[in-house]
């Protein structure tokens, strides 16, 4: 019956103008179903298969488009590096002054290896052209062959194509072209004017019939004067190439355009320009004899309005002759100077032909199974109706209550199984009744069973009831009057039991405010329990105790109860209490504490700060530092390894003091703290927060600091008076020290004609001229590791290989006197002439020291020293006069003039010489 409604309603929905009867063979029930549901599978497949063709053919065309735009963009990108790069190595070269230019053979060579580093394709010419019009480069021509390019003077202004052998040098002239001024090409333009690296406009090679694009960059000198020009070509007709061998599709075509328009390169075999009247005119995109390519750039025209106005990579589609094609646009651009389209277009035509052939044997397919459905179908419903009408006439027999039915069915697993049930039916019923009868004795004995276990309930209730801790009363909800007390109530409130039942609490004066027990009952009213409510009791003493009351409505004894129990909290609020005044004494120490007081997390949070420690750190008070420090290692420590350097120690040591850093207060100053500090940890280690003091200790840093300060300018001060050795014995032992060295070498200096010129100016004058003068010596001492012993009047001396051995002291020596010579040049005199020296030079041993209790100085005796001052007083101005035993030492790498014989005060003859210069 069911079945045949359900039909019935489904027939009316399809044809809602035809009337449909409600009794419907079943036979039509099984048919009409069946095939409609064949048929309707069968179109829907046919039209998703047409769509998801379509659908396939969108995705591919999509995937096709995206791969090939990027492959393009990779190879161009590929293309383009490599100009850049040798550019810029040519660039560094010549700045770096490591290529000559002048020297063509070595720019030759240089532009040969670096032929290499790319192929031939990427790099097709590598040249630089200078402003004086001279142009040097090594090119790859269309017969693979590479050439140098020379024009310049040595041409004649002439374009020169030499031959070059496989190690990179020239062999003979090959071809002598037209004039040729690197200045007035396109490339050399576009650098000068960009006066950076850039790429030039595409423009005609100059000797071969094709177009290229060169990256330049301008050499300027340190005064920005342009030297010239380094360029590297790259030939357009590689792209072409590659776009030829990409697949696309059957038809599909890829091309390459300017922002103008103008044709870079294309799939097809077309070359993006023509020659006429041999000159080389570029093509337009639009103008290409491609239909596919001309259409897809006007399509482009019209839908942008401007090349310029593509910002991004868009696909999109249109028709052509009524055939839809997909098209993709992505920019491409390398510098300013370099901004490209790459275009892809597909033909749909080139997906769909296999799709629409599918779609037509789909439909094909669809009809025949339709047409067999339906047959299956009709058989089908003579075979299942017979079985189906026999059950009928058995379950009218059965439900009439004669189960002595029996339904044989063969035809139908199912139904077999349906006619096997209708069998069991008559008998189930039978035994159903039997089994009423158990049902009802085996419930009974259940009841009898749930009884007893409810008394051992109720006696394991009275059990808890009087063993609890806690006091625990039922009353009555009508009067309040107390039904049942535990023993825990009769000991805590010192009542007996006669004296509380029957009772209330009012009567026993047991509620010290009787608002709470009305509070207590409203709650009782609306919610029917109560869960710790706070109350207070008095004893039968007059003792006052605080519970927490927990109660609940009951029915008991066919009345409404309140059981109620309450714990004794008296002790507990006791401790809490003296917690209370314990905090508040602590927070008073806390308070008013002199000393900063904190406590923090270990991932740099403040839990707490005392008022003393937002002083410290500049905030108005504690609450602005907690809100505003969260990062304590960043925000406060100067040195943010601070921190964890503070958390290391604590680590280790479970407690830091004396731990001073520099910390930032709020206002951005600097002060110097120091912490104790410990860790407070939980049951299991971990560490909880740290907790500690904090002290200023500023002022003690800055007396520390101006100490520091004073002792390292009396340091200072005294390493300027003494050699730093000397200064340090000095400081550990004020005895006099005299120090034997073997061999030393002394110079003496004094100022040729000094007298007359302190004379003729001031004092103060005088002592800035010398001061100057003397500073230029002193650096030069330093800077040959010698020692200064003294400066009088005018003139200087200076020693070498002590209070430190020097193994090369005689040679320091000369080089500083050479270099006097050449400082004492600068200083001219009050009259405008220049000043001139006399310097003499000895090797000998010496005694070196400091003697006497005051005004220390570092002073030299012994023979050689008095050799080396008549060296210099009886030497020339200008002149470096040197003895022999100073000579053998330096002879084999200096220049020497013997003077003879020479009359030295004290020592009779002597055999000196002039120090001329280094060999």
């Amino acid at each position: 019956m069911a079945l045949s409604q359900a039909t019935t309603m489904f027939l009316k929905s399809l044809f809602p103008r035809i009337k449909v009867s409600s009794h419907i063979p079943l036979r039509a029930i099984l048919i009409v179903p069946f095939v409609v549901q064949i048929f309707g599978a069968v179109g829907l497949t046919g039209w998703l298969s047409l769509r998801n063709g379509q659908e396939a053919v969108n995705e591919v065309t999509t995937q096709l488009r995206n791969e090939v735009s990027t492959r393009i963009q990779e190879r161009l990108k590929d293309y383009l590096e490599a100009p850049k790069v040798i550019a810029q190595i040519n660039w560094d070269a010549i700045n770096l002054g490591h290529l000559n230019l002048q020297d063509t053979a070595s720019l030759t060579q240089q532009f040969w290896r670096q032929r290499f580093l790319f192929d031939s394709v990427n790099i097709s010419a590598i040249y630089f052209g200078s402003a004086q019009a001279e142009f040097i480069g090594l090119g790859f021509q269309n017969n693979n062959q590479w050439q140098i390019g020379r024009a310049g003077k040595s041409t004649k202004g002439k374009f020169h194509s030499i031959g070059i052998d496989n190690q990179g040098k020239p062999t003979e002239l090959l071809e002598i072209g037209n004039d040729y001024d690197p200045r007035i090409r396109p490339w050399y333009k576009n650098a000068v004017e960009a006066k950076k690296p850039t790429w030039s406009d595409i423009y005609p090679d100059f000797k071969e019939l094709r177009l290229k694009v060169t990256l330049v960059q301008p050499v300027y000198q340190d005064n920005n004067e342009l030297i010239g020009v380094v360029g590297v070509d790259f030939v357009l007709s590689h792209i072409r190439e590659f776009l030829q061998s990409l697949k696309i599709g059957k038809s599909g075509q890829t091309f390459i355009i300017e922002r103008t328009g103008f044709l870079v390169a294309s799939s097809t075999s077309q070359k993006p320009f023509s020659l006429k009247d041999e000159e080389v005119t570029r093509i337009k995109a639009e103008n290409v004899n491609n239909s596919l390519i001309s259409t897809t750039a006007n399509y482009l025209i019209k839908y942008f309005g401007d090349f310029s106005k593509i910002k991004q990579s868009q696909q999109l589609e249109f028709l052509l002759n009524s055939k839809r094609q997909f098209l993709q646009v992505v920019p491409f651009s390398d510098g300013e100077n370099l901004d490209w389209l790459i275009v892809v277009v597909v033909p749909e035509e080139d997906f769909m032909e296999k799709i629409n052939v599918n779609t037509r044997t789909t439909i094909r397919l669809c009809l025949i199974a339709l047409f067999v459905a339906t047959v299956i179908g009709v058989l089908t419903s003579r075979w299942i109706s017979y079985p189906v009408m026999c059950l009928s006439a058995a379950s009218r027999e059965i439900a009439s209550g004669k189960f002595d039915q029996i339904v044989e069915i063969k035809a139908v697993n199912e139904l077999e199984v349906l006619a096997e049930s209708f069998n069991l039916m008559a008998k189930q019923l039978q035994q159903s009744f039997a089994n009423l009868e158990k049902t009802n004795a085996e419930l009974e004995q259940r009841v009898e069973e749930r009884t007893a276990a409810l008394r051992q309930s109720e006696e394991k209730f009275a059990l808890a009831f009087q063993a609890s801790p806690d006091v625990i009363t039922i009353s009555k909800i009508a009067d309040s009057r107390i039904i049942e007390v535990n023993d825990s109530f009769l000991e805590i409130t010192g009542y007996s039991r006669q004296e509380v039942i029957g009772k209330t609490g009012t009567e026993l004066n047991l509620w010290v405010n009787p608002e709470e027990r009305s509070n207590i009952y409203k709650i009782l009213e609306t919610q029917g329990r109560i869960h710790h409510q706070e109350i207070n009791l008095r004893l039968k003493s007059g003792q006052i105790r605080i519970g927490l009351l927990s109660g609940e409505v009951v029915f008991l004894d066919g009345q409404l109860c309140l059981l109620s129990i309450v714990n004794d909290i008296t002790e507990r609020k006791e401790a809490a209490e003296a917690l209370r005044k314990a905090e508040a004494k602590y927070r008073s120490i806390f308070e008013n504490s002199i000393e900063g007081i904190f406590q923090t997390t270990p991932d740099g949070f403040f839990l707490s700060a005392n008022p003393a420690l937002a002083k410290m750190y500049g905030y108005s008070d504690c609450s602005e530092l907690i809100a505003n420090i969260r990062d304590i290692a960043q925000q406060l420590y100067v040195n943010p390894n601070r921190r964890q350097e503070f958390i290391d120690a604590i680590n280790k040591y479970e407690e830091v003091s004396n731990f001073e850093s520099e910390i930032y207060r709020y206002d951005g100053s600097i002060i110097w703290m120091s912490e104790k500090a410990r860790a407070v940890r939980d049951a299991n280690g971990e560490i909880l927060y740290y907790e500690g003091t904090v002290e200023d200790i500023t002022l003690r840093k800055q007396a520390e600091a101006a100490l520091r300060a004073e002792q390292e300018k009396s340091e200072r001060l005294l390493m300027n008076i003494l050699p730093e050795p000397i200064a340090f014995r000095l400081k550990q032992d004020t005895s006099a020290i005299a120090d034997y060295f073997e061999k030393a070498t002394i110079l003496f200096s004094d100022i040729v004609g000094f007298t007359p010129i302190a004379a003729r100016v001031s004092p103060i004058e005088l002592v800035n001229l010398l001061n100057q003068i003397f500073s230029k010596f002193d650096y030069l001492a330093e800077l040959y590791g010698l020692e200064k012993i003294k400066t009088i009047g005018d003139a200087y001396m200076v020693a070498g290989g002590l209070p430190v051995p020097q193994e090369n002291h005689a040679e320091a020596i000369a080089n500083m006197a050479l270099d006097m010579q050449q400082e004492i040049d600068k200083f001219q005199t009050d009259m405008g002439d220049k000043f001139n020296i006399r310097i003499g030079i000895n090797t000998g041993p010496v005694v070196a020291g400091v003697i006497g209790t005051k005004k220390f100085i570092y002073d030299l005796w012994g023979d050689a020293v008095n050799v080396a001052s008549r060296m210099e007083s009886s030497g020339k101005a200008g002149k470096i006069q040197v003895t022999t035993t100073t000579y053998e030492l330096l002879k084999d790498r200096y220049i020497f003039q013997e003077r003879g014989l020479t009359s030295v005060k004290g020592r009779g003859k002597m055999v000196t010489y002039w120090l001329l210069g280094k060999k």
